[in-house]
């Protein structure tokens, strides 16, 4: 058996209750809280410590919160959806589909209801922004 500074090397014999360990024990669940102070206090998760897909939309919508991230979802929803008085933001392409032209059009009768149904022409911006 070993010793330095007052530490052994040695094989599988116990140790009494006494000994405290110099090595904080880890947390291996790989949850860990941040104490932030101030008003913007949020940190992106790299390391994949949210465990569902609940947890980072709650997340992001709260990171949504801040104007610079609000700002910046406004950008990229203002790009992708361009709105138009006497147009639709979306239509449905069936020209590369091998199908009968009455089928063709039962889909796009199908695609204009839902629109409808929705009322997407004027929520567009809405919907795409909460997806």
């Amino acid at each position: 058996m070993a010793r330095l500074f007052g530490f052994s090397i040695d094989g599988d014999q116990s140790k009494p209750p006494s000994v405290v360990s110099p090595v904080p024990q880890n947390n291996e669940d790989g949850v860990d809280n941040y104490i932030s102070s101030g008003f913007y206090g949020h940190f992106l998760d790299i390391e994949g410590v949210y465990k569902t897909e609940h947890d980072l939309i709650k997340r992001y919508r709260e990171m949504a919160l801040h104007p610079e991230c609000d700002g910046a979802i406004e950008d990229v929803v203002n790009e992708a959806i361009v709105s138009d008085l006497y147009d639709s933001p979306v239509e449905i392409e069936l020209s590369n589909l091998n199908a009968s032209d009455r089928l063709k059009q039962v889909i796009r009768d199908e695609f204009r209801y839902l629109k409808e149904i929705m009322d997407f022409d004027r929520k567009c911006h809405e919907i795409f922004r909460n997806w």
